[in-house]
């Protein structure tokens, strides 16, 4: 397999997270451990820099983590992935020891990066989802949990 790591959550797009939220807790009998509205500042989107805003629901499925995703600015990753395909899985994400390495695998194989920028973790810690949507159906994502480059 490439320099990817393990999979380590699903992120869906939504447009209603309250939804979400009773969804969850009507199907699954399950409560979020996070509730959250994340700003991305300076982060990099198609290129150029941007700050973004999404509101997050994160739930812990057996060592999984699921993270549901309500745009709240246009012009990013998540806005556009609603726009055009709507409310569904919007990515699986791998922790990587390398950014740099899993970024150049995923070029290598003509995977581009789409948006990319510090985690809200901090500590050097980036994440960056890739394009491939029209190989996949869906967004790969990458996060260093270490914080290596």
């Amino acid at each position: 397999m490439s320099a990817l790591g393990r999979i380590d959550q699903v992120g869906i797009v939504v447009r209603d997270l309250d939804a979400s939220e009773a969804g969850m807790r009507r199907v699954l009998g399950l409560e979020p451990h996070t509730r959250t509205e994340n700003t991305y500042r300076r982060t990099t989107y198609r290129g150029r820099e941007i700050d973004a805003t999404v509101g997050v629901l994160l739930y812990d499925v057996r060592g999984l983590e699921l993270e549901f995703l309500a745009p709240r600015t246009s012009g990013n990753v998540w806005q556009d992935f609603l726009d055009e395909r709507g409310e569904g899985l919007h990515h699986i994400r791998f922790a990587v020891d390398s950014h740099a390495a899993a970024r150049d695998d995923l070029h290598s194989r003509g995977v581009e990066t789409y948006q990319e920028g510090e985690s809200m973790r901090g500590g050097g810690v980036r994440y960056a989802y890739y394009d491939s949507v029209p190989f996949l159906g869906f967004l790969l994502e990458t996060l260093n949990p270490g914080g290596a480059p």
